[in-house]
Order: C-alpha cells, then structure tokens, then sequence
C-alpha cells in the first residue's frame, strides 16, 4: 500500500460525512455506496508443504492435524465462510498461494512417484500462484519444471512413468532468480503474477532466499545468481505500481517467526529474515507498497506486522494454513488498511475430501509393494532425531538416529572397502524420526519408514580432510542461531563457551572414537553427502576436502545398512553416547591441568643424589624443563637463574647441582615443567657419599691361618676377617631409580613424600666396632 492511501481515503471518508451534516436523509445510502466502493479479498496460503499427502501431528492442545485430504476440506471451508461474510464476494475474491518447498523432502508416498501426486493435488486444490523453495532445487529446476508441466519421463522407472500425472495451472513467480549474469528469470518462470478481481488489480512478487547456494547442490544453481530480496522487492513493486499495480503480495521462501501459536490468536511481533527484508525494503522504498507477505523455509508461526505490511508464516507439512482477509479500495487499487489474518490448523476434526484421498490411496497402491517391506529389527518403537529429549539447559545436538545414520555410512564405506575414518552428515537431512510397527513382537522397520528419514538420494563422498579442516567444520555448526549442526561417527568432542558474539560455543577438544586427540596435521577420510561437499547450510570447510571416491546414494546407504544388520541377525539399538559433551571452561581447565600432571608423574624417574654429587639425571617427558632447589634449615633458597636443563627428544635429563654444594640430608625439590607449562614437584634427601676404598683394593696381609689382624677394605667394600679372605662382604651403593612427588606448584598439584635412603652403614659399623674393641684391649693392658 502507498503511505499516502490513507490520507486519500480518510479525506473520502470526511467529506462523505461532512455532506451529510444537517440532512434528513436516510443513511443507508451513503453506506451502500461505501460498501460497492471496496472489493473484499482472501488469500488463502500453505508453505514448506514436503509432500505430505498423509502426514499426521498434532497442534498445541494435542488434538490431530495434517493431511491433504483434511486441508482440501478445511481450506473450502474457510472460503464459505468468507463468501458468506461478504455476499458479493466469488470465488475469483478467494486465491490459493503457495511460498515453496511444496516438493522435496517427501515421504514415500509422495517421493517415489517425483511428488507428482502432491502436484495433483495442489492442482485440484486450485492453487493460484506460488514460488520457488530451496527444495525445489533439489533435483534442479529443469526437474521440478518437467513436473508442473506433466510430462512424462523414463528416467525414474517404471512406477513413475506409470503414473497418471497433470499438467499444473499454478503460476510460479521467482524474481529474484535469474540466469546468471543477466535479468531474466530461470527456466521461464514469472518475477510477478497479476490477478485482477472487480476491477482492482492484485500483484504477487515471488522471492526465494538467497541463503540457496548454501542449502542446494552446487551443480543445480551454478546457473543462476540470487539478487538481494528486499532490493528485488523494490524493483519489481515500482514497476507494478507503473501498471496501475498498488495492492502487492509477496510471496517469499524466507524465514520469519512471532509468539504464540494459533490458539493465542494475532500477535504483532515478527522476526526472522522475512521481518528484516521488509525493514531494508521500507527504508530503500518507503513507497513500495506491499500489504502482506507470505514466509516460509523456518516453519514456524508468524502472524504480525512490519510497519503496515502483514507477515504471515503457517508451519509446515499440512498442519495449518494462513487466511488473510482484507477490502481493496477501487480508487485507491490498494488495501483499504493491513489485512487481517489468521493462521488455522488443519484439523482433523472435518470429513476429508474424498477426491484428495483417491489421489493418496492410488500414489499408496502403487509403491504400497516397496514401502511395506520389512527391513530390520529394532529394539524400541521410535528412534528418535531428537537432539535434546530431556531438555536440557544446553542440546549437544547429538541424536540418537543421527548416531544411526552416520555409523551407517561409515560401516556402508568400510564393507565397500573406503577404508573411512570418520562421517558426518546435516541434521537437516534427516527428515523424520524412525518409526517401527509392532509385528509377532518384535519392531519392525519397513523400507518405506526408512526413506522418509533420508528421503533425499544426496550421493555419499569419502572425502580426505586435514584435522584441522574437520575442526573448522565443528566449530562452524556454532555460528549465530545454530541453525545448522551435524551428527558425527567415529569422532567425540567437547565444547564449551566462548566470548564471541557470532560463536555461542567453540570446539574445546576432539578425538577419535577410541580417544586418540585428532591431529591437525594429518589427514583423514570421511564419509559425507555431496551436499556437503559443496558447502551445503554454510559448512564451507568441507568445500576444501579432496575427492576419493563416491559411493551410494544416502538414502540407499541407510536401507542397506538396516537390511545388512537384520541379515547379520542383529537388532538395531541406535542410542545416544556422548559424542558431543559440553563443560564449563572451568572444568575443561581441571581436567587438562590433572592430565598433564598425571602424564609427568608417570614419564618421571629422578636417580638419587649422594652427597657431592654433580649431577641430577633422569627421564620425564621429552622437552620438559627440569629444575632443582635446595631447601635450608631456615627457608627454601630459591636459585633465579638454575640448576636446569631441559629433557632431550628421549626425555632424558642431566642438571648441573654443583652450585648446590650438596650434603647428606639436604632435601631436594626437582620441578618438572612440560611444554604445555604444566607443572610438578619431586622431593628426595642427599644421602651419604659412597666410602672410598684404597688403592691396593686387597685384603689383609695375614696368610689366613687364624693369626692374622683384621684385613683392609676391598674395592667392593668387604671386610677381612683374620684370615685376609674377606668372606664378609659389605652394602655396596647401587644408583636405583626413585621418583616421588612433592608440594603443588603454580599450574600442578602432587603429594609430599621423602625418597628411601641407603647407605654404606655396614662397612661403616665395621670399622667403628674396629676402633671400639682396640680402644678397650689398650685400657685393659694398662690396667694391668
């Protein structure tokens, strides 16, 4: 609408009123004439449909939604309840719009016949006009127009070409994508759809997301360009406005969002993407006129305003739809004021449309021998993709059918001889949770439960990757909102807070299954889709993977996988196992600081020193700076600039202790510093210096016939006996390595211990008992 409308109008109405002052006329009159002077309109809109001709929910009271049958009847109900409302009023007031992704991602019954019976459908529901979502790109757009136009291919098998298709009436409008380098829209499609009603004319503006190239194939929009939503809005809205056009609808595949839900009735709120591309295009044009715009892609509610301009949004797959009612002024040609809207849930609480339902049954019979198939076995009812079921304070993102998923891809590329390290897939690949039927009691999984978890077909890549660039891809899944998240196998990994405005979170530490730390350096092979592979939902890291090979396609992969454990006897036990852990830094720093203390402790042994020693020798953990103190009777003196050295690439270690001047009982503090700057003390006592021998290194000089003094001292520290033989051998010092732990250091924490002492005490007790028994036979000589 045009800022200056209201103006028009409320002038209109002033003088309506002022001609009336004093005159006895009836009123009725002018009333009729206001009323034949407005066109009352419906818009009536469905986004991010996915196929779901069946799918079933529930809303927020708990009662069941979904359906397409149930949203043919409800959404006929809501325009009878219009036209009564306005008795002038046809169906050509009431329009049926779409805001994309009515394909793609589709259960079974839609999905394996090309989504031509949602095509069917949405064409017997008399959908209008629509746009592009990203899923419509998931084939390409040559693929997706084959089928609005129904024709027939031999490219998908029999089933569908089989199948009775139609040619779909609904125009598609997609301004903002263009052959790339030029202005022309792709594959013929409209940037604007006017429709005319009574005489005023209704522009609807198609604009896709241009968050595309990061959620599509590269090979299926290398030949587009994305221009800027809100500057294609201004554009095509002015040239509109140029045809008379002033009463304009937008129909966009881009995220919005409000409070509450349907059954809290309107509120004015909106955010998200949708909100903020009004806000640029108000601000590029305050005149472009625009009355509503349909969102969608987040599947959310949103049901508010930016400015004069509605925003709506109705979740997705089925579960409701937006009714949007307003009066267009035929002067003016625009809406009298923001339409009102509403957004309904598809209950099931109406008699379905029969018509729809054949179209369902039929789409069923034909695939109903595929899809019934069981498969596998699994051990509870539902394996979910529910990454936080306990709702907790913080989701690890971490589900136990992604752990399914991706073990399958890895055990998938390893029995093909891939020889894989790691996978890893989108979350958003995974569009369903698992679900079982209860059959002879046991759960069954059938073929079709499967392919709606990976409905996609995305071909799976064993890729080669530094460590440092799978890093980049974990932590990439913390950027903004978290939107975008993998589920992983073969790697566990813990995160934790972070500062940065753009990371809620950062990667803290990551290894292998088995615990190895993930090394930056080296590479490794892993297994992801070639969505992925092209920097699909903004993981750009995986872009700088190298190709090795290519396998099957996901969702083939996954059924095999399941066939495979049913044929090996096996029953599925999918579960969630902590391969994404958060902690506090506080935590991580504890649990660092204790790895690295207890990692010294176990490479450290420090030889004993004697007294005059010149060296401290040992081994501890190559690099490590070792250092020695020696404590005093009074305090620990403290040496600034050594005794030190640093372990060698074996770890072993050789300081310098001549400056300490050691004596036996001195005590030694020795600290071990790794290269990380982790640190640990060792205490031990000096003991006494080895006793040196003589020169002779014999015995005593006596022939051993009893005679004889008490021999000399061997070089072994032995002692002869009377007859010079030294059987008495004496303690020889032995250097045995000894390590013990002392006081906590600055970044280290360890126990007080003393090192065990010995000694040369036996030979030493010898040669004081010598001394003592000369001394008493010289006292008694002289006594006598």
């Amino acid at each position: 609408m045009k800022v200056n409308k209201f103006f028009k109008k409320t002038t209109h109405v002033l003088l309506v009123a002022g001609l009336t002052i004093g005159l006895t006329a009836p009123f009725t009159g002018t009333t009729a004439q206001a009323a034949a002077d407005t066109v009352p309109i419906q818009i009536l809109g469905i986004n991010d449909f996915h196929g779901a001709l069946e799918t079933a929910s529930k809303d927020a009271s708990g009662s069941p939604i979904g359906g397409a049958d149930y949203l043919a009847t409800n959404l006929d109900n809501a325009t009878n309840s219009f036209l009564q409302a306005n008795p002038g009023a046809t169906t050509d007031n009431a329009i049926r719009v779409q805001a994309g992704d009515m394909v793609g991602a589709s259960p079974a019954v839609s999905g394996l016949l090309q989504d031509e019976p949602t095509m069917k459908v949405l064409q017997k529901m008399n959908f209008e006009v629509g746009t592009l979502g990203n899923h419509e790109f998931d084939e390409g757009l040559p693929e997706y127009k084959r089928i609005l136009d129904g024709v027939s291919t031999n490219k998908f098998g029999p089933i569908v070409e089989a199948y009775p298709r139609v040619k779909s009436d609904m125009k598609i409008v997609a301004a903002n994508v263009v052959n790339k380098g030029t202005n022309t829209v792709a594959e013929g499609f409209l940037p604007y759809y006017v429709k005319e009603i009574d005489g005023v004319k209704v522009g609807f503006i198609g604009i896709v997301t241009t968050e595309i190239p990061n959620l599509v194939l590269a090979n299926h929009i290398k030949d587009y360009d994305f221009l800027d939503e809100a500057e294609t809005i201004v554009k095509y809205s002015a040239e509109l406005r140029g045809q008379g056009v002033n009463a304009i609808v937008v129909l966009s595949h881009v995220p919005a969002l409000s409070t509450g839900n349907p059954n809290t009735g309107t509120k004015q709120d909106v955010a998200g993407e949708a909100a903020n591309m009004m806000t640029k295009a108000n601000e590029l044009d305050p005149n472009n006129s625009v009355d509503l715009v349909l969102a969608g892609h987040n599947h959310q509610y949103t049901n508010g305003l930016v400015g004069k301009t509605r925003i709506v949004q109705s979740y997705n797959n089925g579960k409701a739809f937006s009714d949007v009612t307003g009066e267009l002024d035929k002067t003016t040609g625009d809406f009298v004021s923001p339409p009102d809207a509403k957004i309904t849930y598809n209950t099931r609480s109406v008699t379905p449309n029969a018509d729809i339902t054949a179209v369902t049954e039929d789409a069923k019979s034909r695939i109903e021998g595929v899809i019934n198939e069981t498969i596998g076995l699994a051990n509870k009812d539902v394996i979910s993709r529910d990454t936080n079921p306990d709702n907790k304070a913080i989701d690890d993102k971490e589900s136990e059918l992604g752990n399914m998923i991706t073990d399958a891809q890895r055990y998938m590329a390893n029995k093909a001889g891939a020889d894989v390290d790691f996978a890893m897939t989108n979350n958003g690949g995974i569009r369903s949770d698992l679900t079982t039927r209860l059959a002879n009691g046991q759960n069954e999984i059938t073929w079709g439960a499967a392919q709606a978890v990976q409905p996609f077909g995305n071909i799976l890549q064993v890729v080669e990757m530094t460590g440092a660039d799978i890093l980049e891809a974990l932590n990439q899944q913390y950027l903004s909102n978290q939107t975008y998240f993998l589920q992983i196998s073969g790697l566990k990994y813990t995160f934790t807070d972070t500062d940065d405005l753009d990371h809620a979170y950062k990667v803290a530490s990551v290894t292998t299954e088995d615990g190895t730390p993930l090394k930056t350096d080296q590479k490794y092979k892993v297994v992801i889709n070639d969505f992925l592979f092209g920097g699909g939902d903004g993981f750009s890291a995986f872009k700088k993977a190298n190709l090795v090979t290519a396998i099957d396609p996901d969702t083939e992969t996954f059924i095999n996988y399941i066939k495979d454990q049913k044929a090996a006897g096996k029953v599925i036990t999918a579960q969630k196992e902590g391969r994404k852990v958060y902690k506090s830094q506080a935590e991580i720093d504890k649990e660092t600081k204790d790895a690295a203390i207890k990692a010294i402790k176990e490479a450290t042994k420090i030889n004993k020193l004697a007294e005059k020693d010149k060296t401290l020798t040992g081994t501890t953990l190559p690099g490590a700076t070792v250092s020695v103190q020696k404590a005093t009777a009074n305090a620990r003196m403290a040496l600034a600039a050594g005794p030190n050295a640093t372990a060698d690439a074996n770890g072993k270690f050789s300081v310098d202790v001549t400056s300490l001047n050691l004596k036996k009982g001195d005590q030694i503090t020795t600290t071990i510093t790794d290269p990380n700057g982790y640190s640990t003390t060792f205490q031990a006592t000096v003991q006494a210096a080895a006793t040196t021998p003589p020169d002779n290194g014999n015995g005593g000089t006596d022939n051993g016939n009893g005679n004889g003094n008490n021999g000399g001292t061997d070089g072994n520290g032995g002692t002869n006996n009377g007859n010079g033989s030294g059987t008495n051998g004496g303690t020889t010092t032995t250097e045995d390595p000894t390590t013990t732990t002392s006081n906590t250091s600055t970044t280290g924490t360890s126990s007080n211990t003393s090192l065990p002492t010995t000694g040369d005490t036996a030979g030493l007790a010898t040669v004081f008992g010598v001394i003592l028994t000369t001394t008493a036979l010289y006292v008694l000589r002289k006594r006598s």
